[in-house]
């Protein structure tokens, strides 16, 4: 069963505000290392802004289906493999988009301006750093903001066939 609009969107503003927020440090250190001044105060409001926005959008792409049939294949619903894998198959997909948006931003704005050579570096460069944070937050937070926007939204939970029984 899938998300209704309301819920997906309660369960992004939840989801998505520890992840922003930490990304776009890993992001702007990383960066910073290259252009000097990259992370400060301004910078990183605006650049977290944008990330809460694009991770915000990018849960309607609804990549949980994805990690569910990826994780399904190769686990029982319901137990802690099933629930890395099917985080690490959501985290790559909103890592690869965050990256290569948040990159080609962090590029527009810089002095140099963008260039898709350095662009395709830095992405390359930026993804592991930034999904194993992505991969911790999804993990350990998910299930907070699944339960708390279920409780805003008043939806239940679907049940997961296979899944060991809920007491």
């Amino acid at each position: 069963m899938q998300k209704s609009a309301k819920l997906t969107a309660v369960y992004a503003l939840i989801m998505d505000l520890p992840l922003s927020l930490v990304i776009t440090l890993v992001a702007l250190a990383l960066a910073n290392i290259d252009a000097p001044g990259s992370l400060n105060g301004p910078n990183y409001l605006r650049m977290a802004c944008l990330a809460y926005v694009v991770t915000f959008f990018v849960n309607f792409i609804h990549a949980e289906r994805w990690g569910f049939a990826f994780a399904a294949k190769h686990s029982q619903p319901g137990t802690l493999k099933f629930g890395i894998l099917l985080n690490v198959v959501v985290a790559a997909v909103f890592c690869v988009i965050l990256d290569l948006i948040m990159t080609a931003v962090g590029m527009l704005a810089a002095p140099g301006g963008f260039q898709f050579g350095p662009y395709i570096a830095a992405c390359l460069k930026g993804f592991i750093p930034c999904y194993v944070p992505t991969l911790i937050i999804a993990f350990f937070w998910n299930n907070f903001a699944d339960k708390w926007s279920r409780a805003i939204c008043k939806e239940p939970a679907p049940q997961m066939p296979g899944a060991p029984e809920q007491k």
